[in-house]
């Protein structure tokens, strides 16, 4: 996996953080359990409906791409695109066991990849903060975009504030706090979620309507737990290079647990970090 941090004064990319493996395919998959919901609403309220042909960005295992393709119904199309062919691969397997036969993935560059026609919507979840131009790309991927199209897209926003327990919770504070060390250090904005409105309006697209969401829970069953738990095994490498934490220190085999009994002990919930959406329609 590679490790070493790309800058963006330098014309490359920040490093994807979470690394690429089966373990963080899974992860994938389980984190959009949670940010499902939201990009359903995000998706709704842009207007995404049956009959129309939808690019998605940066796809990944392929979870916003199932969930236009069922909003389009067999009517509409999804084109998903993704640069990395072993994802890809568990992607088009669950399109074919959900029978989805309106959705196709294309592996490349999203800033490159060859396609065919206009689109009626452009859309991408968790893409832009990876990006070292999102302004030059969203313009890109707009130019594809028919007039009076949508474009729609969510992220994050990583910053202390951004995951909040009540009452506070050393070990979350812990577990946030050393991922959120290797944030800047893989050059990732820490508000790229609040950034949309400037990215869009500087790609030439009108000011988006935007929402912040978050999952908030607690008690024994919370998935947060463990999905906070795979979020620092997939960074575990980053935060032992940069010398964030120690193995000892982490013991990613317990924080799952640890973090379920603190928060249960503490008879406490927490909220998840700061997901923000936006979209717009091209002019």
């Amino acid at each position: 996996m590679e490790t070493k941090p790309q800058q963006k004064e330098n014309g490359r990319d920040p490093i994807y953080m979470m690394g690429r493996s089966e373990a963080e395919t899974r992860r994938l998959i389980a984190q959009s359990e949670m940010l499902g919901p939201f990009t359903r609403r995000l998706f709704a309220e842009a207007g995404l409906q049956e009959g129309l042909r939808v690019l998605d960005v940066g796809s990944g295992a392929g979870d916003v791409a199932l969930l236009a393709a069922e909003l389009v119904g067999p009517s509409g199309s999804v084109v998903g695109v993704d640069q990395n062919p072993e994802v890809l691969k568990t992607a088009r397997s669950r399109a074919s066991l959900a029978g989805l036969t309106n959705l196709e993935f294309v592996e490349g560059d999203l800033r490159e990849v060859a396609l065919d026609g206009e689109f009626d919507a452009v859309v991408g979840r968790l893409v832009l903060m990876y990006l070292a131009e999102p302004v030059e790309t969203l313009r890109s991927l707009a130019r594809r975009v028919r007039s009076g199209g949508i474009v729609a897209f969510q992220d994050y926003n990583f910053t202390p504030h951004s995951l909040v327990t009540s009452p506070p919770i050393p070990l979350w504070q812990r577990a946030y706090g050393w991922f959120l060390a290797v944030v800047p250090k893989a050059g990732i904005p820490t508000e790229m979620g609040y950034a949309l409105r400037r990215v869009f309006l500087e790609a030439g697209l009108p000011a988006p309507r935007m929402e912040l969401n978050s999952a908030v829970g607690g008690g024994p069953d919370f998935y947060a737990y463990d999905l906070m738990a795979e979020v620092i095994r997939s960074v575990l490498p980053l935060i032992l290079e940069f010398g964030i934490a120690t193995e000892e220190e982490v013991d990613i085999g317990t924080l799952a647990d640890r973090l379920r009994a603190e928060t249960v002990g503490a008879g406490g919930v927490v909220k998840a970090p700061d997901l923000v959406s936006a979209f717009s329609r091209k002019p």
